[in-house]
Formats: C-alpha cells, structure tokens, sequence
C-alpha cells in the first residue's frame, strides 16, 4: 500500500471513531446477535446431549468462531456506497490521482481493523462467561485459516461493491442490502453450521459465495475438513474471486459510462 493509501487508512480509522456512539451500538448489535445464537443452543443442549452430531461444548466454541469471523469478513465501511455514487459524492475521488477500488479497500481494512480490536475485548468477556473448550490447529491449518479469511474478505468487499453500483442507475439499495444480509445470516453459518443440512442442499449453497465468508473458515480451523474439501473450497473460492471481479469491473465501466454525478 503506497503512502496515499496508508494516508487514507489513517484517515478513515480517525473518521471511524468520530461517532463513537454508532460504532458503540453497532458493536452491541452483534455482541447481541452472539448472545442470541449461544443462548439458543444452550437452551436445545439443555435436553441432548449432542445435537447434528455437536455437543455443547464444540457448537459453543463453532458459535465463537464464526462470530470473530463474520466480525472481520462481513463488516463493511461501503454501505454508503451506492447513496454516495448516485449522490455525486464519489465524484471526487475520480478527479483525485487515486485508483478508486485501492482507497475503497484502505477504508474497508480501517473498519475491519477497529471491529477486530472491540471483537477481541467481547470475545474475552463472553469466553469468561461461557468457558468454550477450543483445539488450536497446527500452523499449516492456521496460516490456511487466514489465507481463507483474507480471501472471504476480497469476496465480501467485491460482494459490497457490486450492490454500490446500484448507485449509479437508483438510490435504493437498501432493499437488496437488507436481503443480503438476511440471506448471509442463515447460509454463511452464523447462526448453525451448514452441515447440519441434507448434502442436496449444502450442495446447493456451495453454488453460492455465502458459505465462504465465515462457516467454511470455523470448519477448517476446527479440523472438520478432508484434504479433497479443503482443495474444493480453495478452487470455489478462487472461482468466486475472479467471477465477481469480472462482474464488478463490467458494470463499473458501465455505469461510469453513464454517470451524470447528479447534484454536484
């Protein structure tokens, strides 16, 4: 990252913390939406003892994981993208010596940066409450784990930047937005792992990105995969990487083609 970039980073985690209130309740939001999950499976564990072949004990520590993991892959700094480019506003970057998508990632690692110091303060706390038993993988699965969360990253950020080009022909985004995330709720493990499923229908999910930006990682880093999975969800992965960059890139040239920058 050039020093414009690092510049932009900078910026952006200062801005972050401007609104310390909004990031407060955001943060509570999820910590919630944890205490939720953890909440209803203890409830269910309260009368079996294993659950889609899970004992509490693993679904705990599977409900931890992916809660760390979603906090550093599907929280985003763009969801104002789409007002901003219909708005005008994002034509400024363009008469800035700037690649658009490199200041847009600079941010997008600012935000995840300040969710992943509070993710870590919250995990502490809920660790002391709920005491999960967790198996640390050797460095290979580790360095793999974060090689997968870096690449889920990329997927999210391009998933973010395609609902921002919306921007360029309407201002309502936050429709799909809303739907996306419902969608990602129940098909990117969040709040059960996808392998309770039928095999049809994990089958079916894994045509999707969603199971790559969070429930695909916690597998891995809980020793749940087979060497032929782990090279099927790279190459999925990968597939999913390059297709939305060819997607991203062919409606982005579009819509600049057509972009008025209305009410600048």
């Amino acid at each position: 990252m050039t020093n414009k970039y690092w510049m932009t980073f900078q910026q952006s985690w200062q801005n972050g913390l401007a609104y310390p209130l909004s990031f407060a309740l955001w943060r509570i939001r999820q910590v919630l939406s944890t205490l939720m999950s953890l909440a209803v499976w203890m409830v269910i564990f309260s009368q079996n003892q294993t659950v889609f072949g899970y004992d509490q004990s693993s679904m705990i520590s599977y409900i931890f994981l992916v809660s760390i993991l979603q906090g550093a892959i599907i929280a985003t700094s763009l969801n104002g993208l789409a007002s901003d480019i219909y708005s005008g506003t994002v034509s400024q970057l363009f008469i800035k010596p700037v690649n658009i998508f490199k200041y847009l990632l600079a941010q997008e690692f600012a935000d995840k940066g300040r969710n992943l110091l509070l993710i870590c303060l919250e995990t502490s706390v809920l660790w002391l409450i709920f005491k999960p038993s967790l198996h640390w993988p050797g460095l290979a699965i580790l360095g793999l784990t974060i090689l997968w969360t870096i690449m889920g990253v990329i997927i999210n950020f391009l998933v973010q930047i395609l609902f921002g080009t919306l921007g360029f022909w309407s201002p309502e985004s936050w429709g799909p937005r809303f739907l996306f995330y419902v969608i990602v709720d129940a098909t990117a493990g969040k709040l059960f792992p996808l392998n309770i499923f039928p095999k049809l229908v994990q089958d079916l999910l894994f045509l999707t990105p969603f199971p790559y930006l969070s429930y695909v990682q916690t597998q891995l880093f809980l020793d749940k995969l087979s060497s032929i999975e782990v090279l099927k969800i790279s190459g999925g992965m990968i597939f999913w990487t390059i297709l939305l960059v060819l997607v991203v890139s062919r409606i982005w040239r579009h819509g600049i083609k057509n972009y008025s920058a209305s009410g600048q």
